[in-house]
């Protein structure tokens, strides 16, 4: 029998063992717009002896698209399933448009907040005036910060949409999130280090840690393009730092085009580095250059790990954050970083030293198309045009100023 909307039907077949039913519809090649008609077997017709069981089974294979009003029975839960399944989250289908990190935020956010929140809903139940109240209640009684909620965790929910109508499943109008209002934009204020303070942090560390602040420091690179750095990515002769790959957990691509720009390098950054590789026991060129030595060099190290043992307590020696403990529900004493101005610190990290030398940059009165350059921000396009590939004097004069600055507040190992 047809459907009546032309999408799919059922035929049957007498076989020896039986009669079988059988699902068909016709799938259209997206290039050619040729037409091929599609099988699926399910099973006995004893088993589904009417069209209710017969459009559930089908349904339940995840072939909605093909029943007049796929979107009325399709729970969240199981477009998700679907997404998930079909590869399209997956850092191998992702890896030509989004870094890894990004791949595993979706996912995460997916698994962590929407699921358990809309997992059992029906899609065409859920509602912009219930979604905006979950995403009220996600960031004051969850206490996440308000770019996460209106932005990642909007993100992730909205890819498995765009997933469902991409995939025919959901109808093409369809987004809940359109009436909502949801600006992703925060009050969130970066904690800046001075020169004199990022040099007082770094007295605190022994390498690898101090070689791996001072770059992060000194060339604005992310943490996941520093772990992801290997020896022969420093290229010496040619004044620059090559960027191109990633570390989160996993190897990755860069966060975006501009990102994969080279990094100026000063001769005194330079002579760090070759200091480094000298004592480093992992100093082939194929090597990683922050290797991780509980691993024996075949993985970088662990950033976050590194950040919490190392950075956080340096921060705190020097007065740039710090420490008060406090009794949990359950009457165990916690220790949580805070501020100066004794406001939790919401964010603490790698990153930090990016905004710094932004700030400093800024402030030393250095042109902005240099520290656009320098930084690779993605709007590069409107503030200098097409990227040169070559590092100019501007970059390392400016790299050296700061470096300058910084080293001479004080001696250094």
């Amino acid at each position: 029998m047809a459907n009546p909307q032309g999408k799919g039907w059922f035929r049957t077949r007498t076989q020896n063992k039986g009669e079988f039913l059988y699902f068909c519809w016709y799938s259209q090649d997206p290039g050619t717009g040729k037409r091929t008609e599609k099988i699926h077997k399910l099973g006995s017709v004893s088993e589904f002896p009417d069209e209710a069981t017969r459009w559930g089974e089908v349904g339940r294979l995840g072939l909605t698209q093909f029943i007049d009003n796929p979107i009325s029975t399709l729970t969240f839960s199981e477009l998700v399933s679907r997404y998930i399944a079909s590869g399209a989250i997956s850092q191998k289908t992702l890896a030509k448009t989004k870094a890894s990190g990004t791949v595993y935020v979706i996912r995460h956010n997916l698994e962590s907040y929407c699921l358990p929140r809309w997992g059992t809903t029906v899609v065409n139940e859920i509602k912009p005036k219930a979604l905006e109240a979950w995403l009220i209640y996600l960031h004051q009684t969850r206490k996440l910060a308000w770019t996460t909620v209106s932005g990642k965790v909007k993100q992730a929910m909205q890819s498995a949409f765009k997933f469902g109508r991409k995939e025919g499943i959901l109808p093409g109008e369809f987004d809940p999130f359109r009436d909502i209002d949801c600006d992703a934009s925060s009050d969130y204020e970066a904690i800046t280090c001075t020169p004199e303070q990022t040099l007082a942090i770094l007295n605190q560390l022994d390498p690898p840690e101090f070689i791996l602040t001072l770059l992060i420091a000194a060339t604005g690179l992310s943490i996941s393009e520093a772990l992801g750095l290997q020896w022969a990515d420093v290229e010496d002769e040619r004044s620059r730092i090559v960027v191109r790959r990633s570390w989160v957990g996993e190897i990755g691509t860069c966060k975006n085009l501009y990102r994969k720009a080279p990094v100026a390098m000063h001769p005194v950054l330079s002579e760090y580095l070759g200091r480094w590789q000298k004592e480093s026991l992992y100093a082939r060129p194929t090597d990683w250059v922050f290797a991780s030595t509980k691993l024996k060099g075949v993985k970088p190290r662990c950033g976050s790990i590194a950040s919490r043992r190392y950075l956080y307590p340096s921060a705190v020696k020097v007065g740039v954050l710090q420490t008060v403990e406090e009794r949990d529900g359950s009457g165990r004493v916690r220790t949580r970083y805070v501020d100066l101005a004794g406001r939790p610190v919401r964010r603490w990290g790698w990153h930090n030293l990016r905004h710094s030398l932004a700030s400093w940059l800024v402030s030393s009165g250095i042109d902005v198309k240099t520290v656009s350059s320098m930084l690779r921000h993605s709007n590069v396009r409107t503030t200098l045009g097409i990227y040169s590939h070559a590092v100019d004097s501007n970059k390392l004069a400016a790299q050296g100023q700061f470096l300058n600055t910084l080293l001479a507040g004080g001696s250094v190992q």
